[in-house]
C-alpha cells in the first residue's frame, strides 16, 4: 500500500510540474520548457548528491553513488548551457556545443555506475531475454538511424556532426535501459531495491522516446507538438528523484541530529488524515494552476490576447473630466482610443518589439504636440498581439473595438489583414497597416489603408535587380500564404518578361507557431528535406547556365535564420546569389547569428525594402530609442517608422472627424464628410511623419517604387554583423 501511495505521488508530481508547460502560451512553451528542465534536473541532482554526502564516509563501497551524482550535476549544468542558448542568447548553439559536452560526459558516468551495480549482483539474466531486449533495441536504433540518415547532410563537417550528435542520445539512452532492465530482473524480489530501480527505468524509457520524439515530428509533421519531448524529458528527472526520494527513506541509516530526520520524524507524529492529505493536494493544485494562469497573463501582456491597457481604463465614446488642482477649474479632455496590432510573437515577431515601442513614442509625441496647441483632445494606445496569426488576428480586432477602437494600427501582415478585413468594413473600423502588401487586399471602397506599396512594385523591383545582376534564371522557395504567393506570383511576372526564367521551385506551408522559427535542431533537421529538393534544383541549373546566372529567391518571415543557417551545408545552395523580400530585410535574428550573416555575406543576399525619408530627425531619435531598450536588436527599422506615422494619422483624424461632426450638428447645411474621407486626406496631408511624403491610390495603399537593398555585412571596427544598404549611410544591427 505505501509503495502504491509513493507512485501515486510521483505520479501526481510529475502531472503538476509538466501541467506549467501543457498550459503555457505555444509562444512561451520554450522559455517554461527550460525552466521546468532545469528545477528538476537540479532536484535529481540535488538528492543525488545529498545521499553521496551522507555515504561519504564509505566511498569505495558506494562508487556508484558518486556516478550517479556527476552525471546528474552534469545534466542539470547541461540545461542550464542550453536555457542560456535558447532563452537569453536566442542563437543557434554550436554542434557539437558545451552543452552537448556535459551531456555526452553523463552517459559514460552513468553507465558505468549500471554496470558496476550489474557485476555486483551476479545475476545472470535468460538468454531469451537478453536477445529479444538486444533485437528490439536493434531494430528501434535502425529505424532511428534510417530516419535521420534520410534528412541528414553529411556531406561537411557540421552536417556530420549534427547527424552524430542527433544519434548519439537515442543509442546511449538504449544502453542505460538494457542496462537497468537487467539490473530490476536481478532484484524484483527486494521490495526496497525494487521501487527505486522501477522509477529509474521508467525514466530511461521516458528519455528514450523523448531524444527520439523528432522521428513522431518528420512522419506526422507534428512541428508544434514539440514541447512534448521536454514533458518526458522533465518526467525522467522527477522519476529519478522520487526513486532517490525512497532509497533515502528505507535505505539510509539517520541520525537523530540530520535535519531532515527531524523534519520526517515531525510529520509521522501528526498522522494527517486522509482528508487532512486530500485537501492539501487540492490546495497545492490550485495553487499551481492560479501560478500558471497568472504567469500566462504576464507572459502575454495582461489577457489571453496580450492586450496592453496603458493609463487610464477606457470605454466607448468616453470623455473624462479632469480637475486642475491650480485653480479648481474643470478641464475636459477628449479621450480617444487608437488601438494597434503588433506580432508580439510568432513568425513575424521580430518586428514586435521595436513596433511596440515606435508606437509608444508615436503616443507620447501626439499628446506633447495637441496639449501645446493647447486641444482639448487626448489619444491613448491600446495594443493587441496578433501572434502573426490570422485567428488570433481576428480576435484582437474584435477585442480593441470592445475598448472604443474606430481606428487601428495593423495588423502587420497579409494574412493577419485578410482575417480581420471582414469584422472592420462590417463595424466601420479604419484599418491602417504598416507592412501589409498583398495585390489581394488591394480593393477599393474598404476600410482598410496601406502605408507601403503592395507587391506589384516590390516585385518589379526584385526582377529588375536579378536581371541587372545578370541572372537569367531563378529558384524560388516561398511561403505558401497570401502574402508569398502574390509577391512570387508579381514577381516571377517581371521577370519573365525581362526574358529570365522561373524555375518550379518549393512553396513550403508556413508554420504560425514558435517551432518555425526555432534555432533548435529538430528544425535544422525539418528543413532539410525542402533545401535538398532547392539544392538538387539550384545544381541543375548551375549546369545548364554557370552559378554566376543562377539566383535564389526566397519569401519568408522570421524562419529565414534555421532556413540560411541549414543552407550553408548545401554546396549549390552556397555558390549563387541570394534574393529575398520585405519581410526579411533587417532581421536582426540573421545578424546575430554568425552562421546566417556568413551565409548571407557569401551569397550577396540581397532584401528590398520600402524606401523612408532617412533625414528625417525622428527617426534617429527612434533608432536611438530602439538601440538604447532593445539591445539584442529590433527588426526592420522601417516599419516602426510607419507604424509611428500611423498612429499620427490615426489620432489627428480621429481629431478632425470629432471637430468635423461638432459641425455638423451645429450646421445642418454643412457636409460632413465620412471618416474614411478625413482619413485619406489626413494621410495625404501629413509632413510630421518619418516615412517620407504619402500618396495613396483609390485602394488606399501607398504609391512608389523607392525601394533600397538591404545586406548584411561585418562592422569594420566591433566585429559583428550589421545590416546596410548600398543607397544609404543609414546601418543598423537590429
Amino acid at each position: 500500500m505505501i509503495s502504491l501511495y509513493f507512485f501515486l505521488c510521483v505520479i501526481f508530481t510529475i502531472a503538476i510540474g509538466n501541467l506549467i508547460i501543457i498550459l503555457a502560451d505555444p509562444d512561451s512553451k520554450i522559455i517554461y520548457s527550460n525552466w521546468v528542465l532545469i528545477i528538476n534536473s537540479l532536484v535529481a541532482a540535488g538528492l543525488a548528491s545529498y545521499i553521496f554526502l551522507k555515504n561519504r564516509e564509505s566511498i569505495e563501497e558506494n562508487k556508484e553513488n558518486i556516478l550517479l551524482t556527476i552525471g546528474l550535476v552534469f545534466w542539470f549544468i547541461a540545461n542550464i548551457i542550453w536555457a542560456y542558448y535558447e532563452v537569453v542568447l536566442d542563437i543557434v548553439s554550436p554542434v557539437p556545443s558545451l552543452a552537448d559536452f556535459f551531456l555526452l560526459s553523463a552517459y559514460v558516468f552513468l553507465i558505468y555506475r549500471l554496470l558496476i551495480i550489474r557485476k555486483k549482483l551476479r545475476y545472470i539474466i535468460d538468454k531469451k531475454i537478453m536477445y529479444l531486449m538486444i533485437v528490439l533495441t536493434g531494430l528501434f536504433l535502425a529505424y532511428i538511424l534510417n530516419l535521420t540518415l534520410d534528412l541528414a547532410q553529411t556531406s561537411n563537417y557540421r552536417g556530420m556532426m549534427l547527424f552524430i550528435v542527433t544519434i548519439a542520445y537515442p543509442t546511449l539512452n538504449s544502453i542505460l535501459t538494457i542496462l537497468a532492465i537487467t539490473i530490476l530482473l536481478g532484484i524484483k524480489k527486494e521490495k526496497h531495491h525494487l521501487i527505486p530501480w522501477v522509477c529509474e527505468l521508467v525514466g530511461f524509457l521516458a528519455i528514450v522516446v523523448g531524444d527520439s520524439w523528432f522521428a513522431i515530428i518528420v512522419l506526422t509533421t507534428f512541428v508544434e507538438q514539440l514541447w512534448i519531448s521536454t514533458l518526458l524529458l522533465s518526467a525522467h528527472y522527477l522519476l529519478i528523484a522520487g526513486g532517490l526520494m525512497w532509497y533515502l527513506r528505507y535505505s539510509i541509516k539517520w541520525k537523530s541530529k540530520d535535519l531532515v530526520y527531524k523534519i520526517v520524524v515531525r510529520i509521522k507524529k501528526r498522522k494527517p488524515s486522509n482528508k487532512i492529505i486530500f485537501s492539501s493536494i487540492t490546495i497545492i493544485s490550485l495553487v499551481l494552476f492560479s501560478s500558471v494562469y497568472i504567469s500566462n497573463g504576464f507572459e502575454n501582456g495582461g489577457g489571453k490576447y496580450s492586450l496592453l491597457i496603458k493609463k487610464n481604463s477606457i470605454t466607448a465614446k468616453s470623455i473624462l473630466t479632469s480637475i486642475d488642482a491650480a485653480d479648481g477649474q474643470q478641464n475636459f479632455h477628449k479621450e480617444f482610443v487608437v488601438g494597434a496590432i503588433i506580432p508580439f510573437t510568432g513568425s513575424f515577431s521580430s518586428i514586435g518589439k521595436s513596433t511596440k515601442l515606435a508606437l509608444e513614442k508615436a503616443e507620447d509625441d501626439v499628446n506633447k504636440y495637441f496639449e501645446k496647441m493647447n486641444s482639448s483632445s487626448r489619444f491613448n494606445l491600446v495594443m493587441a498581439n496578433s501572434k502573426s496569426s490570422a485567428e488570433d488576428s481576428l480576435e484582437a480586432i474584435k477585442q480593441l473595438h470592445s475598448l472604443g477602437a474606430k481606428i487601428i494600427v495593423g495588423p502587420a501582415t497579409s494574412t493577419a489583414v485578410s482575417s480581420a478585413k471582414e469584422y472592420a468594413d462590417t463595424n466601420n473600423i479604419i484599418l491602417i497597416s504598416y507592412s501589409s502588401t498583398s495585390p489581394l487586399l488591394s480593393l477599393e471602397g474598404d476600410n482598410l489603408f496601406r502605408l507601403v506599396p503592395d507587391d506589384i512594385y516590390q516585385g518589379k523591383v526584385i526582377a529588375d535587380r536579378m536581371t541587372d545582376e545578370g541572372i537569367k534564371v531563378v529558384v524560388p522557395m516561398w511561403r505558401g500564404d497570401i502574402y508569398g504567393n502574390e509577391l512570387y506570383k508579381s514577381t516571377k511576372n517581371h521577370f519573365e518578361k525581362l526574358g529570365g526564367k522561373m524555375e518550379e521551385g518549393i512553396n513550403y506551408k508556413p508554420h504560425t507557431g514558435k517551432f518555425a522559427t526555432s534555432l533548435h535542431r529538430i528544425n535544422f533537421i525539418m528543413w532539410n528535406k525542402d533545401l535538398q529538393r532547392l539544392d538538387s534544383i539550384v545544381d541543375e541549373a548551375i549546369k545548364k547556365y554557370g552559378a554566376n546566372s543562377v539566383g535564389v529567391f526566397i519569401i519568408s518571415y522570421d524562419e529565414i535564420t534555421p532556413i540560411l543557417i541549414q543552407s550553408s551545408m548545401y554546396h549549390s545552395l552556397a555558390n549563387v546569389r541570394w534574393y529575398g523580400s520585405d519581410s526579411i530585410a533587417q532581421n536582426h535574428h540573421i545578424t546575430k547569428n554568425i552562421d546566417s550573416a556568413l551565409f548571407a555575406i557569401k551569397t550577396n543576399f540581397s532584401n528590398p525594402l520600402y524606401s523612408i525619408d532617412t533625414k528625417s530627425p525622428t527617426i534617429h531619435e527612434l533608432i536611438e530609442l530602439l538601440e538604447q531598450k532593445l539591445h539584442d536588436g529590433g527588426g526592420s527599422i522601417t516599419y516602426p517608422a510607419i507604424a509611428y506615422d500611423s498612429f499620427w494619422i490615426s489620432s489627428l483624424s480621429l481629431d478632425t472627424n470629432s471637430t468635423n461632426s461638432s459641425h455638423f450638428l451645429n450646421d445642418k447645411s454643412s457636409n460632413k464628410k465620412s471618416f474614411k474621407d478625413i482619413v485619406f486626406e489626413t494621410a495625404e496631408s501629413f509632413n510630421k511623419g518619418m516615412s517620407g511624403k504619402i500618396q495613396l491610390n483609390k485602394a488606399g495603399d501607398r504609391m512608389g517604387e523607392n525601394y533600397d537593398f538591404w545586406g548584411v555585412s561585418k562592422h569594420p571596427q566591433q566585429g559583428y554583423y550589421v545590416w546596410k544598404t548600398e543607397n544609404s549611410s543609414l546601418e543598423t544591427n537590429h
